[in-house]
């Protein structure tokens, strides 16, 4: 398993507590505000070797940090001159790890946690009265505001429980708890950062870190737990899979511009695993396995079988697998890397699979395993390039004439079955995507040679988005608006992606990645106009972008 934790590059001080650092020079806020000493960015302070005297510095900090937490967490200044008292941060006690219980008490944080320094507060079983005020506004932040920013397509039917598996699992799993609600504190603070004082964004900010803190740390543990389970131990490696996919997302949108890629390939390596135990440390019931080893659809239960838990589990493996292999494959298409999961392509996306990427997401199965095997072709031929190999040409447009008859046998398939559907949400990123795979696929075995190829497709698609996409719907199509907005043309086409691509609801102060994309889009349309220029030159551009 690859590191999660991410390095930093602040003061000494930050470096040393392992909290990020805002750089303010000569002295940070975040130590200046826990009224700790800064020891600045120069060379490396004497007494940090790991000895006696860096253990009594630390200790120093953590008292401090535990008194000045004690006299400013109390209070939260509107920044409008007036105080308010701030509800003491209540949680559920710590209980080992396989041995949570519903209704699990609660206690409150110790001296440690309260430093920053701690393990973290666990939440255990389902019991909702052991969280705090504080935390349960987070939490429902991030349940109503932030997961729909994530999947904006995402509407699960309510025979299937509809979000309550997210619920479920963010309230016995502490490490997605706790990455949920540093991601809902820093969407709370960006929304209102203009009336809000700066001290209290500071401390916003180290609230932030602290959740991150305990978030990365009880990742880290559950892992070695994992890693020492006899086979006979069930745990929930499942709640932890989405654990670090909730780093990538916190990453992506709140941290640095690339620490998400590591998140995702711990997340990959995870599923992987998880796929070759046969899903033994998923924490699922036999009956859920079955359902899920066999591609079986949810129907009726055997009165003997718990029906809710059942559906819970099968829905929430089953989204996590999508998401997985989603991410997997969009990050492939800007780092020009074949898709490390392409195996499990064809097998999850298979006909009548019960994974239905396209409710997720909203690219359909079938062509998700096509933009695959189009990423899989420019790894191959970026791979041949490099060693200097003959690019077997007839060999190439082959492959090349094969993956787009199946992109247009299943258009004609789609728009068959889909023919009078009241489905608007999903159906529209349907007909998008299609669009996008096919000038992706143009792209990568033709470059920006030959576009007048694309005319009738580029034309469709910027019908499609301009008069048929719900504005709503705008923010699911990241990755078609980047790959078709690479080939747009300067007769408004390019304008239309500028605006589309530097406003609402594209464009959020939660999702700050986003704002990279059209200056991006911007270098691709000026290279293009260079002889030669390819789809690598054009995602070389893009540099760790991922298009979500």
């Amino acid at each position: 398993m690859k590191s999660l934790i991410r390095s930093r590059q602040g003061c000494w001080t930050c470096r040393l507590r392992k909290k990020k650092c805002d750089e303010r020079q000569p002295l940070c806020s975040t130590c200046e505000w826990l009224s700790i000493t800064c020891y600045g960015y120069g060379p490396r302070p004497e007494w940090m070797d790991g000895g006696p005297q860096e253990k009594a510095v630390v200790q120093e900090f953590k008292q401090i940090v535990k008194s000045t937490s004690r006299r400013k967490q109390g209070f939260f200044d509107r920044g409008n001159g007036d105080t308010v008292r701030r509800g003491r941060e209540i949680a559920p006690r710590a209980t080992p790890p396989g041995t949570e219980t519903p209704g699990a008490g609660a206690g409150t944080p110790s001296a440690e946690n309260e430093a920053g320094g701690g393990g973290g507060t666990p939440v255990g079983g389902s019991s909702l009265g052991s969280v705090s005020a504080e935390e349960s506004t987070l939490l429902m932040n991030f349940l109503d505001e932030i997961f729909p920013l994530q999947y904006p397509v995402y509407k699960p039917d309510l025979l299937e429980g509809g979000r309550g598996w997210l619920l479920q699992l963010l309230l016995r799993t502490k490490p997605l708890y706790h990455a949920a609600l540093a991601l809902s504190s820093y969407h709370l603070m960006i929304s209102g950062l203009s009336m809000i004082s700066a001290e209290c964004r500071v401390f916003s900010a180290v609230k932030k870190e602290e959740r991150l803190a305990m978030c990365l740390e009880e990742v880290q543990r559950t892992i070695r737990d994992v890693q020492v389970f006899t086979k006979e131990r069930s745990h929930n490696a499942l709640g932890l899979l989405a654990s670090v996919v909730q780093l990538v997302f916190l990453e992506l949108f709140a941290g640095d511009r690339s620490a998400w890629m590591i998140h995702l390939d711990a997340a990959v390596d995870m599923f992987q695993k998880g796929r070759r135990d046969e899903l033994l440390h998923c924490g699922l019931t036999q009956k859920s396995k079955a359902l899920i080893q066999h591609g079986m659809p949810l129907g009726h239960f055997d009165p003997a079988d718990d029906g809710a838990t059942i559906v819970q589990e099968v829905v929430t493996f089953r989204f996590m697998e999508a998401t997985i292999i989603w991410l997997d494959l969009i990050a492939s298409i800007t780092s020009g890397a074949s898709p490390t999961l392409l195996q499990v392509h064809s097998e999850t996306f298979r006909p009548h699979s019960p994974t239905k990427l396209e409710k997720i997401v909203g690219c359909p199965n079938w062509l998700a395993i096509q933009i695959g095997r189009t990423a899989d072709l420019h790894a191959r031929m970026a791979d041949a390039q490099r060693l200097g190999m003959r690019v077997d040409r007839a060999r190439l447009l082959q492959e090349y004439d094969s993956i787009h008859a199946e992109i247009q046998s299943g258009v004609e398939e789609t728009t068959k079955s889909k023919s009078g559907s009241s489905v608007l949400s999903v159906f529209i990123p349907a007909m998008v995507f299609p669009h996008m795979a096919i000038i992706y696929l143009h792209l990568v075995v033709h470059g920006f040679q030959e576009l007048d190829r694309l005319g009738g497709v580029l034309s469709e698609a910027m019908q499609i988005l301009r008069n048929e996409v719900p504005c709503n719907v705008l923010s699911a199509m990241i990755a078609p608006l980047f790959i078709i907005g690479c080939v747009a043309r300067q007769d408004g086409e390019q304008g239309y992606i500028r605006t589309v691509l530097s406003a609402a609801p594209v464009i959020q102060p939660l999702l700050k990645h986003r704002s990279r994309i059209l200056p991006a889009l911007e270098e691709v349309w000026i290279g293009r106009q260079t002889p030669g220029f390819g789809w690598g030159d054009a995602i070389r551009r893009c540099g760790d972008l991922l298009l979500v």
